[in-house]
């Protein structure tokens, strides 16, 4: 195998393939990133078996062929190239790059062991702005589980039809929800994707205004974003229904600046950086929102001015996982629900349903 490319070019496909690389050991040969030359066209790509990516890129082929070569050394690599022409030569099984007047020798991996990857086919799937998708994913993604407990927790589900789409996760502790009103062509879907090739394909969405393609087959789903290919093996299994999870009644609503709430809950957290413990306290009463939290360094006291209608409410939570929920909406108000100081809240826009987040409440001595 022999090839020209341009050196940044070479270092986006690779350092963006490099993403699905393992995070745990597993085969050797996974370890590597796979450069595939052929006709005027080079792609790099890497796997774990449940994500993978795949960069094409542009090349001068020479001579074509495959060859793997160890991912997070040449990761490093490239990022520390110089805007320049790259040659790779491939042969005996070891690897060249000469760039300027240097060159690099890399001892290849057996590209023979290298796992097939499944090849979608030529199908028109389901198309939504970069943006949008980007967007959605990153306000739940980190509702989702990171444990291994329940398996289909640590995924996301995604649905769409009669011109929605919606993303919604959940851990047993929080939920996330969110929706978009797109054109889609008659076009539907459901999947349950896990959260890390979620969050890998929202990340890799350079330009919003582009559009991202998304193909269902067989147990995979495959986000198509112009040269970069981004491939997942599916979660099995039923979603639940959250509709089943968020009650339809409350005895108390709020009506709360977004900002002024958010900031009163970061300042209050500050005094338990030390302790094991992230919980607060919110006392509902009157026209404010008293938020209150305590260490062996002392206690903090934040009031905050709400409309509030219904009785009033003491209520503990989890300060980072409420904090993860504030920092994810774009609205000045927020609207809070709330039953008893043991039921969910759940937090909406003023107006519409374009999102919805619900966190159960932490025990607190009486």
């Amino acid at each position: 195998m022999k090839f020209f490319c341009e050196s940044t070019e070479l270092a986006d496909a690779v350092l963006k393939a490099a993403k699905a690389l393992p995070v745990k050991k597993q085969m050797p040969i996974l370890e590597g990133i796979k450069f595939r030359a052929e006709g005027d066209k080079l792609t790099v790509l890497a796997s774990d078996l449940e994500l993978s990516i795949q960069k094409v890129i542009k090349a001068d082929i020479k001579i074509e062929g495959e060859a793997v070569i160890s991912g997070r050394f040449i990761a490093d690599f490239v990022k520390k190239l110089n805007n320049d022409t790259v040659e790779i030569n491939v042969n005996d099984n070891k690897m060249t790059i000469a760039y300027e007047d240097n060159k690099v020798t890399l001892q290849c991996l057996n590209a023979d062991e290298y796992p097939p990857i499944l090849m979608f086919d030529e199908e028109k799937g389901l198309e939504i702005k970069g943006k949008e998708l980007k967007d959605m994913i990153e306000k739940v993604i980190f509702c989702a589980a990171t444990d291994d407990s329940r398996p289909i927790y640590k995924g996301c589900n995604i649905e769409a039809g009669d011109g929605t789409v919606t993303a919604v996760a959940l851990n047993g502790v929080r939920l996330g929800y969110h929706k978009k009103e797109i054109e889609l062509n008659g076009k539907s879907l459901n999947f349950i994707a896990p959260s890390r090739s979620l969050s890998e394909a929202a990340k890799l969405i350079d330009n919003p205004e582009d559009i991202v393609e998304i193909i269902l087959q067989k147990n995979n789903v495959q986000f198509n974003l112009g040269g970069t290919k981004i491939i997942s093996r599916l979660i099995d299994g039923k979603y639940i229904d959250y509709k089943k999870i968020v009650p339809s009644e409350y005895s108390v609503e709020v009506t709360a600046d977004k900002k002024q709430l958010e900031e009163a809950i970061e300042r209050a957290t500050l005094i338990l950086r030390e302790e094991k413990s992230d919980i607060i306290k919110l006392e509902i009463k009157e026209k404010v929102i008293e938020i209150t939290s305590k260490s062996e360094l002392g206690n903090i006291k934040e009031t905050v001015t709400a409309g509030i209608k219904g009785k009033d409410l003491i209520i503990a939570f989890n300060a980072k996982f409420l904090i993860d929920m504030l920092r994810n909406i774009d609205d000045e108000y927020i609207k809070l629900y709330f039953i008893n100081s043991t039921s969910p809240c759940v937090i909406k826009p003023v107006e519409g349903d374009e999102y919805l987040y619900l966190i159960l409440p932490m025990k607190i001595a009486a």
